[in-house]
């Protein structure tokens, strides 16, 4: 397929499917998932997809006439001070821009989706009786009322959608808007944006109602008083009891579940190395320890291995440290380090089955034939 074939996909089309799977509103603050480098109006016809970028993968990228790079890593995190040849990440970033190859990613919003990665590792385990691990508890829905002159509406109302208020399902900029009277009187330091201090006044005005989640809570508070034009504008927060995103019992990190058959901690360590085809585990607990009931989480969920409830048995993850395993063993928690790579390795096939289903013959969407993890391990 050439780049003026006119099944080519809009890159701003792949970015909403694989947002409308991996909501950006999922993925954590410290996180930066979707288009890092590339125009949204660009039209491709090839995509290469990735566990991250790599100087190997830019290279396979140009030798096959990629026009997107899909990972899973984002390769930008924090701002760049400068893309240049004085540095390694923007020699990258410069060859993939002269070869106009785009770059996007889907990271912990995809790490805390249903049927993504914890799903299928899950899946290849047989788990049943499952829950999530570690819920998604940012996604807990607020109303938040505020008053505002007619004049200022639409102003302060725009301002509250841009910072995330008023995300309904698949809806955004939802509110609800009720007219009214505000009545005040003016302190005589005051500084009143209508009105005379010390004098009383009857202003016509809005109620303005909007969801926002926990997560954007702070950040629209602050974009709402920003543009209101009053000096102390009065405005209210609830708490919902409704989950009106609909994402708090479906999003969320890791999952727990029940093995089909009960076995020891050795031969669950043998099971895992070959299912996953893994050549080498870390581990402690006794390797007799009968192995039933299990917590897992992709990547680097070491740090969480203290919120597996006593029914656990053991918990698959990667990146864990000394201190993680001697507090696992204090505990009697079985703690495997499978691995960030190799408990990851499966997301590009979970991202290109997402793009073949949803583009069919119009997009060719291969994986990366240069993954590997960053370091090799000798014995």
């Amino acid at each position: 397929m050439g780049k003026e074939n006119e099944a080519c996909v809009c890159i701003s089309e792949i970015r909403s499917v694989i947002q409308s799977h991996y909501p950006v509103k999922a993925a954590e603050d410290w996180d930066n998932p979707g288009l890092q480098l590339g125009r949204k109006e660009a039209r491709v016809s090839r995509v290469l997809i990735a566990l991250e970028l790599t100087r190997a993968i830019v290279d396979e990228a140009i030798q096959n006439g990629v026009e997107l790079i899909v990972t899973h890593h984002p390769f930008i995190f924090k701002p760049l001070k400068a893309v240049t040849t004085d540095s390694v990440e923007g020699s990258m970033l410069l060859d993939l821009a002269e070869h106009r190859i785009a770059l996007l990613a889907a990271h912990t919003n995809l790490d805390s989706a249903p049927d993504a990665i914890n799903a299928r590792l899950s899946d290849m385990l047989g788990l049943s009786e499952r829950r999530i691990f570690l819920k998604q508890t940012p996604f807990v829905a607020y109303k938040m009322i505020v008053f505002v002159p007619e004049a200022s509406a639409d102003d302060v109302a725009k301002a509250m959608h841009e910072a995330g208020a008023g995300c309904v399902g698949n809806y955004s900029d939802v509110s609800f808007v009720g007219k009214g009277e505000g009545r005040f009187r003016c302190g005589t330091d005051s500084h009143p944006a209508i009105g005379v201090p010390g004098s009383a006044e009857c202003v016509a005005e809005v109620r303005l109602e909007m969801v926002v989640s926990a997560r954007d809570l702070g950040r629209v508070t602050k974009a709402m008083l920003a543009a209101h034009p009053y000096e102390e504008p009065a405005y209210d927060v609830f708490k919902l009891e409704s989950d009106v995103r609909g994402m708090t019992d479906q999003y969320g990190f890791g999952m727990v579940g029940t093995l089909p058959e009960t076995m020891t901690l050795s031969v669950f360590i043998d099971h895992i190395k070959k299912l996953w085809d893994i050549e080498s585990v870390r581990a402690c607990g006794d390797p007799e320890k009968l192995i039933r009931r299990v917590a897992i989480m992709n990547g680097a969920g070491a740090k969480y291995y203290n919120m597996c409830s006593d029914d656990v048995d053991a918990y698959i993850t990667g990146d864990c440290g000394h201190h993680d395993f001697d507090n696992a063993n204090r505990r009697g928690l079985a703690l495997i380090d499978a691995g960030h790579y190799d408990t990851e390795k499966f997301i590009p096939e979970i991202i290109k089955q997402v793009l073949d289903k949803a583009f069919e013959q119009r997009l060719e969407v291969i994986i990366s034939q240069c993954m590997k993890r960053p370091f090799c391990v000798y014995s």
